[in-house]
């Protein structure tokens, strides 16, 4: 359980309620949270169509974009996916991303708690006898309630020495600082928590992961930049976004803070 600490930022729903959350950051683990009642609904959150990633029409440019992303995962993790047996995508969405690594011949399964059961999807609760050698969340981490139950019964299903690969924003980010309360990737509610480098190393090593790499998503920071440039209703949001990610990932080279980034785990 988190503790309310210090009050972090208030911020606004921009996709479905227009509601607004109080983020706290917890002074033990150093994640901020966001504070949304026991009562919280979670799911319905997403039911819209202004929320891309479960949009059935995301538009050529995210289409373009995911597909140069599948490819630099691919690249990135190739040597992990040589020596992994069972692979699980958690909150795989649409997927996409488990489709393109069977063309490649990488067996995979897909499972979205809020999507349902996909297809090749495994039920991990009901089938207790189920070991992974990878788990891969992609920008999923942020999402789970209740956080550290959750991520517990998960990497239960992990083989020791198995692999954890976690995406995730950044907030320590220089799009975040520039931003500030229109930050797109507070995303609240649906983004419960909220890390930055030691945060999310602190939180794994708690649970028996060690950190094994970390690489950026570069273009993050221009979707993130642009969708923050619309909630400010700026008039000329491409260029804006354009010169704020391309500001962002060059000084990230110095402080390695991106925008969001890829972390590979191995249990111990």
């Amino acid at each position: 359980m988190f503790k309310k600490d210090k009050i972090s930022i208030k911020v606004k729903d921009f996709i479905a309620s227009d509601e607004h959350y109080k983020l706290y950051e917890d002074k033990d683990t150093g994640i901020v949270w966001t504070d949304v009642g026991e009562s919280h609904n979670h799911a319905k959150y997403y039911i819209s169509d202004k929320y891309i990633p479960h949009s059935n029409n995301k538009g050529l440019v995210y289409d373009i974009s995911q597909k140069i992303m599948f490819i630099y995962k691919h690249c990135i993790l190739y040597k992990y996916f040589k020596r992994s047996k069972t692979i699980l995508d958690y909150g795989s969405g649409d997927g996409k991303f488990v489709s393109y690594l069977e063309k490649k011949g990488i067996k995979a399964l897909a499972y979205d708690p809020l999507k349902g059961k996909e297809k090749k999807t495994v039920n991990l609760i009901q089938n207790i006898d189920f070991q992974l050698d990878m788990i891969m969340m992609w920008h999923v981490l942020e999402h789970i309630p209740g956080l550290q139950n959750a991520l517990s019964q998960i990497l239960k299903k992990l083989n020791k020495e198995g692999v954890l690969v976690v995406a995730v924003p950044n907030r320590d980010c220089l799009d975040a600082k520039i931003y500030k309360e229109y930050w797109a990737a507070w995303d609240a509610p649906r983004h419960l928590y909220h890390f930055n480098h030691k945060s999310l190393v602190k939180l794994m090593s708690s649970h028996g992961l060690s950190l094994k790499s970390k690489k950026p998503l570069f273009l993050d920071s221009f979707y993130v930049s642009y969708l923050s440039e619309k909630y400010k209703k700026s008039h000329f949001p491409i260029l804006s976004a354009v010169f704020v990610g391309m500001l962002s990932n060059f000084l990230a080279c110095f402080s390695r803070n991106y925008s969001s980034s890829i972390y590979v785990f191995v249990k111990n």
